[in-house]
This record gives structure tokens, C-alpha cells and sequence, in this order.
């Protein structure tokens, strides 16, 4: 009988342990741009939108799923973004084409 406990107790950890996901920032990889890139970017607020020219250089995390586009973090999430959509949300991520990223050293 207590092998029996064990044994279950021993299960229930292994699933809790496994159920964990690990978290996203984590998967985050740095990126360079090598060619200039011009884009449309949700600022909020008054002002809308944007153009926005990421220079040659320029390194954003960013995450990389293996299609036509990187994924980019341009801003970081805060309370300000909560709830949206509304007049001050921004714009947190950016689709960009493959070619104008290289990995940052």
C-alpha cells in the first residue's frame, strides 16, 4: 500500500513538472537589422500612427518561427496596454521580411 502511494505521489509531481511550460521571453533571440526598413507602427495616443525607419544595426529581440518574417519586440508591455484595444495602446510587435535580419553576435 505504501509503494502504491508513492508511486502515485511520485506521478502527480511528474505531471506537475511537465505541465510547466517554460516561459516565452526565454525563446527570445536577438536580431540585427542589415538593411534599413521602413514600417507602419501603432504609437497610440494623439499621434496614431507612425512611419518608423529601424537604422542598419539596430537589435531587437525578436522571435524567429521559420517562415517569410521575424517577429520582433519593438516596445515592452505595460500597464498602459492593458485592455485594449483603446486610444493609448501601441504597438508591442512587428512582423519583419527575413532578409533584413541577421542574427546579433
Amino acid at each position: 500500500m505504501k509503494r502504491m502511494k508513492r508511486l502515485f505521489v511520485f506521478l502527480v509531481l511528474s505531471l506537475g513538472v511537465i505541465s510547466c511550460s517554460s516561459d516565452d521571453e526565454n525563446s527570445l533571440t536577438k536580431f540585427e537589422f542589415v538593411t534599413e526598413y521602413t514600417a507602419t507602427v501603432t504609437v497610440g495616443g494623439v499621434v496614431g500612427t507612425m512611419e518608423r525607419t529601424f537604422e542598419i544595426g539596430e537589435v531587437y529581440d525578436g522571435r524567429d518561427e521559420g517562415g517569410e518574417t521575424i517577429t520582433l519586440r519593438i516596445a515592452e508591455h505595460t500597464e498602459l496596454n492593458e485592455d485594449c484595444p483603446n486610444s493609448w495602446c501601441y504597438q508591442e510587435f512587428l512582423d519583419v521580411p527575413r532578409a533584413s535580419l541577421e542574427l546579433a553576435d
